[in-house]
């Protein structure tokens, strides 16, 4: 008897990451289940999808009532591999950030993904297999000037994930962090800024790192030439990994991710070393 085909539940599946991994996903020959928030314009915008034998459904992560449908899903389509690729990045310095723009930037890309993961596990856990997979970002270990609520919202679900796969390692359950750097994908055209300012920073912080930021995004208006990340080839290393097996929980990918990653490494060395004295120095005689 011939052995089921995987199962993929893949959020933001209609577009940059999502699309990649799951056109990769459908060519191996795995059943696919791609997560948007418009069915319709999903199925205009990506036909390739449904022809191939992928199946939309309709689910906004960043909704309460999400749980529940990818609760469904995994239970009707015997999910094997969860993606949590669904998200988008809010620019803008922390002082003119508001608290319903750091809110609405939770919903989506730290509540999201945390509903589907809590949603996936038990079918998973009563398996005793699966795998996980956050598509977080170069901003889920270092925060650039103007990235505060990007990188907490991946801080944070970074966080999760990380503390999950040590909580699930007993029970065949496998967790992978992916961080990509500059990609090919339309990311950038999806950048929200603070609404109440119109260049997207206050007069305060014209002349500083937050308007250099900002105003970077906001002149991008195609794919710059120094941006070499290839989605295509992120999505078949990741699934070279599930399908090989891997004994890391953090994937960077590209070789500017790669350069962020060995900086931070450096910083935090840094600061340890300069430190040291004072942090032995504090425990009681």
């Amino acid at each position: 008897m011939a052995a089921a085909r995987p199962t993929w539940l893949i959020t933001g599946a209609s577009s940059g990451f999502g699309k990649s991994l799951s056109w990769e996903a459908l060519k191996a020959g795995y059943k696919v289940i791609g997560t948007t928030r418009d069915v319709g314009k999903a199925e205009s915008a990506y036909p390739d999808f449904t022809a191939k034998g992928g199946i939309w459904m309709g689910i906004d992560p960043a909704q309460e009532d999400a749980y529940d449908q990818f609760a469904k899903c995994s239970q009707e389509h015997n999910v094997d591999v969860l993606v949590n690729n669904a998200g988008y990045a809010f620019i803008g310095g922390v002082e003119d950030t508001s608290e319903d723009d750091v809110r609405d930037q939770m919903e989506v890309n730290f509540y999201g993904p945390l509903r589907a993961v809590r949603a996936c596990l038990p079918a998973m856990r009563a398996k005793g297999s699966g795998h996980i997979v956050l598509i977080s970002s170069g901003a889920g270990f270092i925060a650039r000037p103007g990235r505060a609520t990007y990188s907490a919202s991946k801080f944070a679900i970074e966080a999760v994930h990380e503390s999950l796969s040590h909580e699930v390692t007993t029970l065949g359950i496998k967790v992978l962090i992916v961080e990509p750097g500059a990609f090919r994908t339309p990311f950038s055209s999806r950048v929200i800024y603070p609404a109440q300012f119109e260049n997207g920073f206050s007069e305060g912080y014209k002349g500083t790192a937050v308007e250099q930021m900002v105003t970077g995004f906001r002149q991008i208006t195609s794919i710059p030439d120094f941006v070499k990340g290839d989605p295509d080839k992120a999505a078949r290393a990741i699934i070279q990994a599930i399908v090989t097996g891997y004994d890391y929980l953090r994937m960077p990918l590209g070789k500017d991710c790669v350069v962020a990653l060995e900086d931070k490494i450096g910083e935090l060395q840094r600061d340890l070393e300069a430190t040291r004295p004072i942090a032995t120095s504090t425990d009681i005689d």
